[in-house]
């Protein structure tokens, strides 16, 4: 009797007693392979991602990646390729949109364009001191003399137009002579791009000023040459018969 109560006993004990949990290996398999794949499948895209702004290699692309991707793998390779297109990685403040230099760097011009853009300028007489695509002192220099030969506001920085502008006038300009000192003059005067009034002006000027043009056509022949060659040699200038920018203000300063 005692052993049939001891077994029924031991029975409901076991009846009442909780399921035994399944391991937590076993608990957990589904969550670890979820997290797994879409730890995969971020991987990709900011692979992907990367590899897009590298094929469109400009300082936008690069800082669409960081803004999509700010702790991505390939990171560090963004921000050094931004700092070798010219581009500031983690500016201070947002440049205002109106800027000189926000519009530069809108078009998102790469190394190689920029080399490019040094060459035809120096071909066009305005030196850059060297074309590896780094825009220095003297590149911007060199673009503000650019802009004030061509009547458009000196800001040292260059927009879409005048990238094109360059190009065409650097495509269009003779190659230089060896030893023929008098060409970057010629072509100094064509990028003034005077209008026949303004080409009136500067023979009225210098007749004013006692240097004779024979009349004020608007056509720089002989005698208009010979006076101005006069006016700069007067003028402590080289006496070329060819007016520069500078040359030009000062005639107008002058008379």
């Amino acid at each position: 009797m005692r052993t049939i109560a001891l077994s029924l006993l031991t029975g409901a004990a076991l009846t009442m007693a909780p399921p035994l949990a399944p391991p937590a290996a076993a608990q957990n398999i589904e969550d670890i392979i979820t997290g797994a794949a879409q730890s995969l499948i971020a991987q990709e895209l900011d692979k992907n991602a990367y590899i897009a702004a590298q094929n469109t290699n400009t300082i936008s692309a690069y800082r669409d990646y960081l803004e999509r991707f700010p702790n991505g793998v390939y990171r560090g390779n963004a921000e050094r390729a931004i700092a070798r297109l010219g581009g500031n990685v983690k500016p201070t403040e947002p440049a205002p949109t109106d800027s000189a230099a926000a519009v530069e760097a809108s078009l998102g011009l790469s190394r190689a364009q920029r080399v490019k853009i040094q060459q035809q300028l120096t071909t066009l007489g305005y030196p850059t001191g060297g074309a590896d695509g780094l825009w220095g002192r003297n590149t911007r220099n060199a673009i503000t003399k650019w802009q004030t030969a061509n009547k458009v506001t000196a800001t040292g920085y260059v927009t879409g137009q005048q990238v094109r502008l360059i190009g065409q006038q650097a495509g269009a300009a003779p190659a230089p002579v060896p030893g023929d000192e008098g060409a970057d003059y010629q072509l100094e005067e064509r990028l003034l791009g005077l209008t026949t009034s303004e080409r009136r002006e500067v023979q009225r000027r210098l007749t004013t000023l006692g240097y004779n043009t024979f009349g004020a056509d608007g056509v720089f022949g002989r005698n208009t040459r010979r006076a101005l060659a006069d006016w700069q040699r007067d003028a402590g200038e080289r006496p070329t018969g060819y007016i520069t920018a500078d040359q030009l203000r000062a005639l107008r300063q002058q008379s």
